[in-house]
């Protein structure tokens, strides 16, 4: 479960040993209140912030990097410069330590062989020789992400332009070169095609791929939803073989939408598996290019084996082995998540070896889009040796390193804190360069990792949130660095730690915001359910008087590894919170509750199998605990989030002491029963409805409809083509709710999604929160008697 992306055809700014290191000294539970040097100056008579500032205009927008992908070495980025006027897409390389640009194509020059206008560059890959470039273009969305479109080989020493395929075919989808840049293969229709590039003869490598059944070399929509899987083929090394993903979801059901807005409604269907339904079924076979000749490893996970081997959620090549040759290694999951093995898959035998097992008493993390965690389980490092592995085995998310063939080395890291982001390793140096929580959960630092002993060392400086982006030579770094009260600014580093050039400042983006005076956000701790502090954050009007009482609003997400409370730039969403602080007298909150990032595994998997509970008894606790302070109104109290944040919202308002505690609620894009939500998300933290069938009904809102009290204010909030919280969630709360005799408001946005985004419908939707929590709620008034 995650907010809707869009693509971006360029990689952006990305938060991307022999003995033991010692660990640096243990995080606090929270981070200390922003301090005083780091909140904007309230200007002498401060702008009116208006919704439509922040929803309707770019008012707030902040600038982003350019971004783009390292250079072999050096400081040097490529990317795609999109020339509007020219009506042209270049490919430059740019110098940031020299602030130099060089073309390396010209988009000129990119007449469509087959078509009429110039090729518009939305992605690119260079050939291992670097004579050619296979450009990709005229994209569409395949759900979150434009990941079919047409694709066309540059020669860079002639100039001469041709496409991949005939476009009358048919969309293409992850197009690559062989390693000697003389084929190119691609996914059409779900089947695996190849072409000669000497030739152009084109040849189908699968043929079994069609609607609601066989998927060759991509995914269905909860693999791609949930395991953030696309491409699902791979060259070997050699470039003999395609090792490829093959799924079958014949077994699976479909899931209407309906479009409401044409004279006629229009449906749209796809395959979606719901908690306790069947998968598609899954393995990786290997196709011999030359032959066409197909062998599927035997995984016991293709129309077999069961619940303990459901899912294949990686797949790859290794580096050569002790034979000289690659294999094709596989991370199986069983279907509740908590065992994952290592396989390795003989391409000419098929044979499949085990070379690694880890198990778990919670879940295994391997999906990395919307957690704590931003790098895979497995990455083979560049010495063809061995790879680093990622577990929470010593109750943090820390890295082992591995020989190729499965044999433990060591443990890398070590210490009261996780590891997010793994970047690789310096070998030259001897160090791993990782991103933590070390300095504080709310925070994120880059740190160097001696692999021959020694404490970890800071390579950021900063409190706040920095995420880092390597160069291939591990020579340089960019940092995107943001607070809580201050804008991202983008610099460019030596791994040393010498600043070399900032590359975007947002100064002015500052000053406007410094004009507004607007509040700063305090971080605290308060007391969860079970007494164990909870990171918060609160948000005061800048007039705030302590003899006065005031309403508070709690923003939730709250979902497994996430975190509402970091010190970091939060966007249009934070600044409104800021709004209704200063505008309409609303004290505004965020807590993380158990089971959400960055305080190691016990507290993230606390609320395993029993998922909802433990998290609205900290909402509420986190409430009763403000409400107890002499200038909140225990009786206006309210509490809103979207999406897994829109479920908490739910089952805080009716669960427990929830009615008592909080008199307002809105819950945008809800889950309200976990039935009605994908297998391997919900499965991962649940397991299935027929082995938890009471966790499935103690976490779910739709229990509870009948104990919303009459004094609550609820508001539900839904996009009815919303693919992956399905509009059906908040019409089962809507039957419970009317079963019990409920009162309640109700808004479908037509034809938007899960983000509720488009037109105007941001400002429509941010006017109707601001008018409900404001009728609710109300603003500050005299503290009254105790």
């Amino acid at each position: 479960m995650r907010p809707s992306l869009l693509l971006v055809a360029l990689l952006v700014i990305a938060g991307c040993a022999s003995t033991e290191p010692a660990a640096p000294a243990a995080p606090p539970a929270a981070a200390p209140p922003v301090s005083e040097s780091r909140v904007p100056a309230r200007a002498t008579a401060a702008a009116e912030l208006t919704l439509e500032k922040l929803f309707a205009s770019p008012e707030f927008a902040a600038e982003s990097f350019q971004g783009g992908r390292w250079a072999e070495s050096g400081a040097r980025l490529l990317y795609v410069d999109q020339d509007r006027e020219a009506g042209t897409s270049n490919l430059v390389e740019m110098d940031l330590e020299n602030d130099g640009r060089r073309v390396l194509i010209d988009g000129s020059v990119l007449a469509k062989p087959d078509g009429e206008g110039l090729v518009q560059i939305e992605d690119y890959a260079y050939s291992a020789d670097g004579s050619k470039a296979l450009l990709y273009t005229d994209s569409e969305r395949v759900w979150r992400l434009n990941t079919k479109g047409y694709y066309y080989v540059f020669d860079l020493e002639t100039n001469a332009l041709r496409p991949v395929a005939d476009r009358s075919e048919g969309l293409q989808m992850f197009a690559k070169f062989d390693p000697a840049a003389q084929r190119v293969a691609f996914v059409r229709d779900r089947n695996l095609y190849v072409v000669d590039l000497a030739t152009g003869d084109e040849r189908a490598l699968t043929t079994s791929g069609g609607p609601g059944a066989v998927i060759n070399g991509t995914f269905d929509w909860v693999y791609e939803e949930e395991f953030g899987l696309r491409d699902g083929f791979r060259w070997s090394p050699d470039g003999r073989y395609i090792a490829f993903f093959q799924l079958d979801e014949s077994a699976t059901r479909d899931f209407q939408m309906t479009d409401f807005r044409t004279l006629y409604p229009e449906t749209t269907s796809f395959r979606y598996p719901k908690a306790g339904e069947a998968n598609a079924e899954v393995r990786v076979g290997v196709v011999d290019v030359a032959t066409g000749e197909t062998t599927f490893f035997d995984t016991d996970t293709w129309f077999e084996g069961g619940d303990e081997t459901e899912y294949l959620a990686g797949m790859g090549w290794t580096p050569a082995l002790d034979d000289g040759r690659a294999d094709v290694w596989m991370l199986r999951l069983n279907r509740d998540q908590n065992h994952a093995d290592l396989l390795y898959g003989d391409p000419e035998t098929g044979d499949v070896e085990q070379v690694l097992e880890e198990e778990n008493d919670s879940y295994i993390e391997v999906e990395t889009g919307f957690s704590d965690v931003a790098t895979g389980t497995i990455t083979y490092l560049d010495d063809g040796d061995h790879f680093v592995w990622r577990s929470d085995r010593d109750g943090y998310g820390h890295l082992y390193l591995y020989d190729n063939d499965g044999a433990f080395v060591r443990q890398v890291t070590r210490g009261p804190w996780d590891v997010t982001d793994f970047h690789g390793v310096d070998e030259a140096e001897g160090v791993a360069y990782v991103t933590t929580t070390a300095a504080s959960p709310l925070q994120r630092h880059l740190y160097r990792v001696p692999l021959g002993g020694g404490e970890p060392e800071q390579v950021t400086s900063g409190a706040g949130w920095h995420s880092v982006d390597l160069s291939r030579d591990f020579d340089y770094f960019t940092d995107t660095y943001s607070t809580a009260t201050a804008p991202p600014t983008t610099t460019l580093y030596r791994t040393s730690g010498e600043e070399v050039a900032v590359l975007v400042d947002n100064e002015d983006l500052a000053e406007r915001i410094a004009a507004y005076g607007l509040p700063a956000p305090e971080f605290t701790t308060v007391p969860g359910a079970d007494g164990e502090p909870l990171n918060a954050y609160v948000i005061r009007p800048s007039d705030f008087d302590a003899s006065r009482e005031y309403p508070l609003l709690i923003h939730t997400y709250g979902g497994p590894g996430s975190q509402e409370v970091t010190d970091r730039w939060a966007g249009t969403e934070r600044l409104w919170h800021q709004y209704l602080a200063e505008t309409h007298g609303i004290l505004v909150a965020g807590v993380d509750n158990r089971g959400t990032g960055g305080r190691g595994k016990a507290f993230k998997t606390e609320t395993q199998n029993r998922l909802g509970i433990l998290e609205a008894e900290d909402q509420i606790a986190a409430a009763q605990h403000f409400g107890a302070m002499p200038y909140v109104d225990s009786d206006r109290m309210g509490i809103w989030g979207w999406s897994y944040g829109g479920y908490l919202t739910l089952l805080a308002m009716t669960y427990d002491d929830g009615p008592e505690t909080f008199h307002a609620g809105a819950a945008v894009a809800p889950v309200t029963s976990w039935r009605q939500y994908d297998t391997i998300y919900t499965e991962r933290y649940l397991s299935t409805p027929q082995k938890n069938p009471g966790g499935y009904d103690l976490g779910s809102p739709t229990t509870y409809a009948d104990r919303l009290a009459p004094g609550q204010d609820l508001l539900i909030v839904h996009g009815d083509a919303d693919d992956n919280v399905h509009v059906q969630n908040s019409y089962a709360m809507v039957d419970a709710l009317q079963a019990a005799g409920k009162q309640f408001d109700l808004m479908i946005y037509p034809g938007r999604n899960h983000g509720i985004y488009g037109g105007g419908t941001r400002l429509h939707l941010y006017t109707l929160l601001t008018d409900f929590f404001a009728e609710s709620l109300g603003g500050a008034g005299p503290v009254a008697q105790r």
